[in-house]
């Protein structure tokens, strides 16, 4: 699983508990902020109809991956293995994200995000699966496992502190090893899943009624495209024109992927808007104590949308993933976080 802020991975059995605890039963669901969508496939293995949303061409190509396809090709992981061993290859991560000289060109970029061998591997890798898809050799369920498994692969050996928005200045030893693509199998759903990279609110109003909408939108005023840049290049890919970078990271240039709801003051709006836009019956909201809003005024909130004035508030502690630092901007109060799950009944 790729490393990843928010994630909720370890707070799973915690948000599945506590469904089955308010005795809503297995049907629909809107994920609306998927990430790395370990929500969605959670509720797809027990039974769900999931739909899944988010801005991030990276977490569509895992919704993609982990949510929709239901079988994976019997050659998958022949197919893996003959991507991840291919001779390296200079191409856009080899030139902008590792230290590497291209003759003619002068200079270097100097990000050590990955050795100039593993950047060339990525490079090949993602360069011939686009091939492969254009040639029409693969399916679209092969082509979206096989990008996650580069994605992933390549979170395995960046040489970061888990997120992208800076490089270790000296090699990890997780950065030595040998890039390489696994692929995760996916597992078969008792319903069929949809994929959407949109906004959440937009989402919500096309697929209409659903049992569930799972919100888990951004917590601060972190901008998720810009700390996993480099995943969201591997997504989108560079065999028609090379994505425009910036500043000393390589960051992805124009505003595509970025999200209102990291601006404080808009995000009660926003709350707001996504919950009268839904046609969800119940609505399960998961967020953090370090969040933009008190619990105390998303509390108020979600009681001004619920059908009967009740919420139901659960919390748990966990212990946080903590990659960044304070000059960052962001204000620690120790290595244990709150997370607080809110369920409403809009319906």
């Amino acid at each position: 699983m790729m490393r990843y802020i928010g994630n909720k991975t370890r707070l799973l059995p915690f948000i599945l508990r506590t469904l089955k605890r308010s005795g809503i039963g297995i049907g629909s669901a809107h994920d609306a902020f998927a990430g790395t969508a370990s929500v969605s496939r959670a509720l797809k293995e027990k039974g769900w109809r999931v739909h899944a949303s988010d801005l991030l061409m990276s977490s569509y190509v895992l919704q993609r991956a982990y949510v929709v396809a239901q079988r994976a090709d019997p050659t998958i992981e022949e197919m893996a293995n003959d991507l991840g061993s291919l001779v390296p290859r200079e191409g856009f991560i080899t030139e902008h994200f590792s230290p590497y000289a291209k003759e003619g060109k002068g200079g270097t970029s100097g990000r050590m995000y990955f050795t100039a061998e593993n950047a060339g591997r990525i490079d090949a890798a993602r360069e011939d699966l686009e091939t492969w898809r254009r040639a029409g050799t693969i399916s679209e369920d092969s082509y979206y496992l096989l990008l996650a498994a580069i994605i992933e692969g390549a979170d395995k050996v960046a040489n970061t502190a888990g997120v992208y928005a800076s490089y270790m200045k000296r090699w990890q030893p997780n950065a030595k090893r040998e890039f390489r693509s696994v692929p995760e199998m996916p597992v078969k759903g008792a319903q069929p899943a949809d994929a959407h990279l949109m906004d959440a609110t937009e989402t919500a109003r096309m697929i209409g009624e659903v049992d569930l909408l799972y919100i888990d939108p951004p917590y601060n005023s972190r901008q998720y495209v810009a700390y996993y840049h480099i995943p969201e290049i591997l997504a989108r890919g560079w065999t028609d024109s090379a994505p425009a970078i910036r500043g000393k990271v390589g960051l992805l240039a124009g505003e595509e992927g970025r999200s209102q709801w990291s601006h404080g003051r808009r995000v009660q709006k926003l709350f707001a808007t996504l919950l009268a836009a839904t046609r969800a019956r119940h609505a399960l909201v998961s967020f953090n104590s370090e969040g933009h809003l008190a619990p105390e005024a998303l509390h108020s909130l979600l009681t001004k949308a619920s059908a009967d004035g009740e919420v139901a508030h659960f919390t748990q502690r966990y212990r946080r993933y903590r990659a960044d630092s304070e000059r960052e901007g962001r204000h620690y109060h120790g290595d244990i976080a709150l997370e607080h799950l809110y369920l409403v009944r809009l319906r």
